[in-house]
């Protein structure tokens, strides 16, 4: 009877142990982007002022301690100021160009950004190079190639404004609403 018993408990043990092991939920898909604002939004929100910042760097160190008398509008001065702010600010601009590149952007005009079309890829491509030797050189606080890096960040914008931005008709320039065209 005991081994019987015993048996009988391995079985019941055996039973409850084989059936499959709780299972993990599986992680919740990662949401798609969603685009909110319009290319004109994120360039002015985001590409303006940390460009700026960039620029900036060309004639005053980061690394100086700031001007209590404009420690306000000091882009180096407070708690993620000095080099990390230009650090941050590359960052900021090729993160922004990963941003403009997402499908269902539109112009303020409300005409999609020519993703595919060569020359647009070719800014961004230009933006995304310029932002890494940016964040590489202000990582090794090299203010003299701000200087360079300064007018690269110009060209790789002046790759899609002349083209799409800075249209004129008849002289004069083009509002809004003839963005995103390229120039005939």
């Amino acid at each position: 009877m005991r081994v019987l018993t015993v048996l009988s408990l391995l079985v019941f043990v055996a039973a409850c142990s084989s059936s499959s092991a709780p299972t993990t939920p599986a992680a919740p898909a990662a949401a798609a982007p969603q685009v909110k604002g319009s290319l004109n939004q994120v360039m002015r929100g985001i590409l303006f002022p940390n460009s700026n910042i960039i620029f900036d760097a060309q004639d005053k160190d980061p690394g100086a301690p700031p001007d209590p008398k404009d420690s306000a509008s000091n882009p180096y001065a407070g708690t993620y100021g000095g080099w990390e702010a230009v650090e941050n600010a590359s960052i900021a601009l090729a993160e922004a160009a990963n941003l403009v590149a997402l499908p269902g952007r539109n112009c303020a005009n409300g005409k999609p950004v020519p993703l595919n079309d060569p020359t647009f890829q070719k800014g961004l491509a230009a933006l995304r190079e310029v932002s890494m030797a940016s964040y590489k050189a202000a990582q090794e606080k090299k203010l003299d190639a701000f200087l360079d890096i300064s007018d690269k960040v110009t060209q790789a914008c002046a790759t899609c404004h002349d083209v799409y931005r800075d249209i004129q008709v008849d002289g004069k320039p083009a509002g809004i609403e003839a963005r995103c065209n390229p120039k005939p």
